[in-house]
């Protein structure tokens, strides 16, 4: 009761690219008063979760759509915080399905740049984690409700494959009390599940410019009792810049074993193997002159092995990243309105990086993780209220080992780090949702968190012992309120709090030679988020979603660097905490279909962030822009679906996108290096697709489909924060061809 009172919650973030059936569009409730009273069993909740993603003949669903990234069953409408549902038709599409950054394109509030590869995106959710220089940071990343992000908040992407997915759920906003360490969001990769009556094989191939071409073979099914599906693909690309060639495979499976209606074994397995080469960055003039060129200006080389002269290529940069990871899950609902889960995994890591330029360059890395996770929900109404109340624990162990060496011209020289790095973090979280009235739902929890670092430095390079702990915990809360008046808007505000540590990276030491160890003078970030918003249905034509928010950060997290040399080099950067910051921003989110073969979708992005205190180098900041991020931003997506007749099946659609200019350093100014400039330029980019997808008979089914990207060959970059002297800018792919075909069997 006293988490009712207070309202303490857990909640995620509002709005969604909503997404229904033409069949289910009749029914379209969102936001009723009817639909909002409900309160379903646990097994009610299931059933709603095994909907075929294959069943749905629209691109875009305007019923309330379920997710699971809010730990139990919900729907979109009935969560107070901003939430997009991206739907398998949508993922696919008239798409190569090459990267996570092609679907979170249409999401607001979502900053997805691809770097170097299909692999390498860098994800920024509100501004937060636009400052990584590597993987994903800020957010928290799931495959199937189970955590992808490792225990210090890094995310590495190789193994999701957008081929086996059959929906992606976006949690944008502090979710910190449901999974800990994450300030920005969580997004969900929910797996497609095999279903009955549904048996099927298809391969996939996409071939596209640049020597891409992508294989893929799917197949799933399902009897009384087992349901499975088995995703693997292949692709292979030469890359739109020199020395940007990219190979990788994945696998990923999903098997269940159902037990009884109310219990079940779950085994998920993801596999993924990358080996690709690093172009590297371009000065200003070099991205507009040539932007498929590949870094070219030369380093000094700490130490001093090779002339100052020694081009970036020489060093080969590179890296191969394989990782594999079997997860189990036991659901056993034990009563009609009580239920309990449990989810365990391991997984293994092996990295070969090469890089340039800075001690201990040629990094190698073997990790192993375990993990344990707990649930129970509970749905039994409270003082004649419909209530739902879930508690758990989550465990997360990581062990790693680290031998970095001086990078003589891609091979491995003298060993100049040799470090054990162990993580530990767990936490207990508690829920509870209670229906105060059939329009007023009252929202709260709370999270308390350890996280514990501890790095062994067994070379201790230089006389210098790197060897160190640091612990944190932290007790965080969020509160919420969902008021549902008539049956087109949700209204709610939502106050929530995060903490977050810093990476292993990101704890690199400045007092070592090689920065091995963590730094004793940086601390976790905190935020505090404030949000109000409302969605919701009109008719069956318009679902809509909008999110005015500020989140206040203390202690953030910035990137620093000293130049060319010492352990905090521009190739090699550390961290500090700024003092403060205040994220500000609105965001809107619309799918509106005027007639049923024709969709539009729009998400439009306003960002105002700025430093409210950091000083550094004596000049006070407060008031700058933090740089990274884009103050406009809109997509646009119109497709056209012939729904009958003869050409029943075939599409096409447009999608046009634009972004305003952002800075590139704290000072909002040009820095040191005149060949960056002081912004990275605005850009708009506009790209096409058709295609034709058909049962032939019962038996056969056949897709095909093109896509031309930035048809006008716009010349765009993503660009690295704070860059002092080095290249900023990474350019994007200019105009690009893609071709497909795929072909299913169903027995």
């Amino acid at each position: 009761m006293l988490l009712v009172l207070l309202g303490w919650s857990m909640m995620p973030a509002a709005g969604a690219v909503g997404h229904a059936t033409e069949r289910e569009s009749s029914d379209v409730s969102t936001g009723t008063a009817e639909r909002a009273s409900e309160q379903p069993t646990l097994q009610e909740y299931e059933r709603q979760l095994e909907r075929n993603p294959e069943s749905s003949d629209e691109l875009v669903r305007m019923d309330p759509v379920t997710i699971t990234a809010t730990r139990t069953p919900k729907h979109v409408t009935q969560v107070p915080g901003a939430v997009t549902v991206v739907e398998q038709k949508q993922i696919l599409q008239g798409r190569p399905a090459t990267g996570v950054d092609e679907t979170l394109r249409i999401v607001p509030g979502v900053q997805a740049e691809r770097r170097f590869g299909p692999d390498d995106v860098r994800i920024s959710i509100r501004g937060s984690g636009v400052r990584s220089t590597f993987g994903v940071r800020s957010i928290r990343v799931l495959i199937d409700g189970i955590p992808l992000t490792e225990v210090d908040g890094q995310t590495r992407l190789e193994p999701i494959d957008l081929d086996a997915v059959a929906r992606v759920e976006v949690l944008r906003g502090p979710s910190s009390t449901l999974y800990g360490n994450a300030s920005a969001g969580v997004i969900n990769y929910v797996l497609e599940e095999g279903s009955q009556g549904n048996t099927y094989v298809e391969p996939r191939f996409v071939f596209g410019a640049y020597e891409f071409y992508k294989y893929r073979l799917k197949a799933a099914g399902a009897s009384d009792k087992f349901s499975w599906m088995g995703n693997y693909s292949f692709l292979d690309s030469g890359g739109y810049r020199d020395h940007s060639t990219t190979r990788n495979q994945r696998f990923l499976g999903k098997f269940k074993y159902k037990f009884s209606d109310h219990s079940d074994l779950s085994l998920v397995v993801t596999y993924g193997q990358m080996d690709g080469d690093i172009p590297g960055n371009l000065f200003r003039s070099e991205f507009e002159t040539n932007p498929r060129q590949q870094q070219q200006t030369p380093h000094p080389i700490p130490p001093a092995l090779f002339p100052a002269t020694t081009p970036y290529a020489a060093f080969q940069p590179a890296r191969k990243d394989e990782r594999f990871r079997p997860a189990l899950t036991y659901r056993n609902q034990f009563t009609e309105h009580q239920e309990i889960s449990v989810t365990g995994f391991f997984a293994t890591r092996d990295l070969y990086h090469p890089l340039c330029c800075f001690p201990g360059s040629l990094i190698t890395l073997t990790r192993i993780e375990n993990a344990a996770f707990i649930k129970y929900a509970n749905t039994v109404s409270l003082f004649d209220h419909d209530n739902r109340l879930i508690i758990g624990y989550d465990w997360q162990d990581q062990n790693s080992v680290n031998k970095n060496y001086a990078n003589v011209l891609g091979s491995p020289g003298a060993l100049q780090e040799y470090s054990q790095a162990r993580i530990n973090q767990d936490g207990v979280y508690a829920q509870n949702e209670f229906k105060l009235t059939d329009t007023v739902e009252l929202i709260g929890g709370v999270r308390y968190s350890q996280v514990r670092f501890k790095v062994e430095d067994h070379l201790q390079l230089g006389g210098v012992n790197g060897s160190g702990r640091r612990n944190f915990a932290q007790t965080t809360g969020l509160a919420g309120i969902r008021y549902s008046p008539v049956k087109w808007a949700n209204f709610y505000f939502s106050f929530g709090q995060s903490f977050e540590t810093p990476t292993g990276t990101e704890f690199r030491n400045p007092t070592t030679a090689t920065g091995v160890g963590l730094n004793p003078n940086i601390t976790p970030q905190k935020s505090s988020n404030y949000e109000v918003g409302v969605k919701g249905a009109v008719g069956d034509k318009l679902f809509y979603d909008i999110a005015l928010y500020r989140q206040h950060f203390t202690d953030e997290l910035l990137q620093f660097n000293t130049g060319f040399t010492g352990p905090c080099s521009i190739f090699a950067p550390c961290f500090r905490n700024a003092g403060k910051s205040d994220h500000d921003g609105f965001e809107i989110g619309l799918a509106y279909r005027p007639v049923p073969p024709v969709t539009v979708q729009m998400a439009y992005t306003y960002a105002d962030y700025r430093f409210r205190d950091y000083v550094v180098n004596g000049v006070q900041l407060a008031g700058r822009r933090l740089p990274g991020v884009p103050e406009h931003r809109l997509i646009i997506d119109l497709t056209y679906e012939q729904l009958t007749g003869v050409l029943a099946g075939a599409f096409g659609g447009v999608e046009w996108q634009y972004q305003t200019d952002y800075f590139l350093s704290d000072t909002n100014l040009e820095t040191s290096s005149p060949l960056n400039g002081q912004k990275n330029p605005s850009y708009t980019v506009t790209s096409l697709k058709s295609g034709y997808k058909t049962m032939l008979d019962r038996h056969w089914g056949i897709e095909v489909f093109g896509r031309l990207e930035n048809i006008f060959d716009a010349n765009y970059a993503f660009a690295t924060v704070n860059p002092g002297n080095a290249p900023a800018f990474g350019p994007f792919v200019g105009r690009n061809v893609f071709g497909g075909l795929s072909v299913r069997y169903v027995f």
